[in-house]
């Protein structure tokens, strides 16, 4: 009697591997396979750089864990829809790689500390504090690896680099998401924002770089997250103007907001004229926590490149305290950190006016390329009717109409600086409890005015007055717009009260001081 072979492959088999990395690249301890015909440091540029990021002196990796079989969502998802009908066969998982600033023999004995504590404690909240400091002071992040040579960095998320940098310069990253990881059994944090290497099969730049914004985007809201491939068939649901969706050569602007609006989103457009107003609205959606994705043209070719806004480098400018000046906030803002897919997470990119373009710089290690900006693209909740546009144009119009009389009238000088952002109404509230003796405002703000789901907030600071936030209604329009409350945050300065109830009167708004 014949005995039919087994069908059925056995299940894989796991495979966990410790690694320190001193002395050794990450190409190397991965072994990975040349591409036939991309050369290997065009394939590797984007993990090569993730490797040096990682052993920057603020993170220090010491060492690495290599889950040899990981399956992640965005590849399995794009090998069903691609991969899989390709002649050749690729497999079907991918690697993940955790990077830890602890040596092998010292990360083995934490994390064996850890499951021992999870094994004695009876309060889970004690061992999830205990692996949370852990993740706090020694876990960088992880990048999944795939398995096509030509490509091989997928999902990655590493924490950024300090707020204080070497030059002097803040970095502010407001656009993390919070990512929850489990490796041998123990539970770990990282923030960053997700970055990942197109592959011109299902995603080009622009798919990359929308990918990378909406994950800020269900932060926000815990709406469901898009993988490159399902991006890149709702772009193309309607219109092919570079023919067949896959393989991908790229997105239209049109196909772009087409994809955000499919996905349940508010496509927020602006083109790029006036300088100073496009830095003014790159601060403030950064400020604001919602990444911007920015379409790039090039200032040597015709090349056009979509990248994603991870953070800001802000200066600390010098106040003028003689004469009455009017002054953004943004004018502080002196670099981008970009998640450009060519080359990698968190590059740093300076800012530069040639005549009323806004330019972008790299600096790099063998060439500057500079990159002028033509668009900007913002995913926002569709209650937010409210652009950032329209939110610095009140702005204006209130230091004219308003700010700036008064102040004259009574004889101020000094600088008066103003930074208008959204928020959700609940994180605005919780800011204002981050401010000494601000419980009772935060009380009668509650108890008095009825907040929209996200509201507008134009922040006015200055030596003559204290603080103050005028709060407008995001579901309200330009020709409709309306302030909601005008919140005073201090009590030194008797005269700002009659400034508040003043705008407040003329607004029909409500006053909270």
């Amino acid at each position: 009697m014949l005995v039919p072979e087994k069908l059925a492959t056995p299940p894989p088999r796991q495979e966990i591997r410790f690694q320190a990395i001193e002395g050794v690249s990450l190409a190397s301890i991965l072994q990975l396979p040349d591409p036939h015909f991309v050369s290997r440091a065009d394939a590797h540029r984007q993990l090569d750089y993730i490797d040096g990021y990682v052993r920057h002196q603020a993170l220090g990796c010491k060492s690495v864990i290599v889950e040899e079989h990981y399956i992640d969502r965005d590849y399995i998802e794009d090998y069903s829809v691609f991969y899989s009908k390709c002649l050749t066969s690729y497999a079907n998982f991918c690697r993940r790689v955790h990077f830890f600033s602890l040596l092998p023999n010292e990360l083995k004995k934490e994390l064996r500390r850890l499951r021992h504590l999870r094994s004695q404690s009876e309060q889970n909240s004690e061992y999830m504090n205990a692996c949370n400091m852990f993740s706090d002071s020694h876990y960088i992040g992880f990048a999944v690896i795939k398995p096509l040579p030509g490509c091989p960095v997928g999902r990655t998320v590493l924490r950024p680099l300090p707020e204080q940098s070497e030059s002097g310069h803040v970095r502010k990253f407001k656009c993390v998401c919070d990512f929850d990881v489990h490796t041998l059994g123990v539970p770990l944090q990282v923030a960053g924002l997700p970055f990942q290497q197109q592959d011109l099969g299902v995603s080009a730049c622009a798919t990359t770089a929308l990918w990378m914004c909406l994950h800020r985007a269900r932060q926000l809201e815990g709406g469901s997250l898009a993988t490159p491939s399902q991006i890149t068939i709702r772009a193309n649901q309607f219109t092919l103007p570079f023919g067949r969706p896959m393989p991908s050569e790229g997105l239209s602007l049109d196909q772009m907001c087409q994809a955000v609006q499919s996905l349940g989103y508010s496509p927020s457009l602006y083109r790029s004229k006036m300088y100073d107003v496009t830095r003014a609205l790159l601060f403030s959606s950064l400020a604001s926590g919602f990444t911007p994705v920015l379409i790039l043209d090039s200032r040597v070719s015709e090349d056009r490149h979509a990248v994603a806004l991870a953070g800001m480098a802000i200066k600390r400018s010098a106040q003028n305290h003689n004469t009455l000046e009017l002054r953004h906030r943004a004018e502080d803002m002196v670099g981008l950190y970009v998640h450009d897919d060519r080359y990698g997470p968190y590059l740093k990119a300076t800012i530069a006016k040639q005549e009323e373009k806004f330019i972008v710089r790299y600096q790099l290690s063998n060439k500057t390329e500079d990159w002028q900006l033509t668009h900007i693209l913002v995913p926002l909740h569709a209650k937010i009717r409210l652009s950032f546009g329209e939110l610095y144009r009140a702005g204006l119009k209130l230091l004219h109409s308003e700010i700036q009389p008064f102040l004259q009238a009574i004889g101020a000088r000094g600088t008066t600086t103003w930074s208008p952002r959204i928020f959700r109404s609940h994180i605005y509230i919780d800011s204002l409890l981050k401010r000494p003796g601000m419980d009772q405002i935060v009380q009668r703000l509650c108890e008095t005015v009825c907040l929209s789901r996200y509201v507008g907030v134009i922040r006015f600071e200055t030596d003559a007055l204290d603080a103050f936030d005028v709060v407008l209604d995001t579901t309200s329009t330009e020709r409709n717009l309306d302030c909601i409350a005008v919140v005073q945050l201090g009590s030194k300065k008797p005269v700002t009260s009659d400034l508040c109830s003043m705008i407040a009167k003329t607004y029909n708004a409500i006053t909270i001081s």
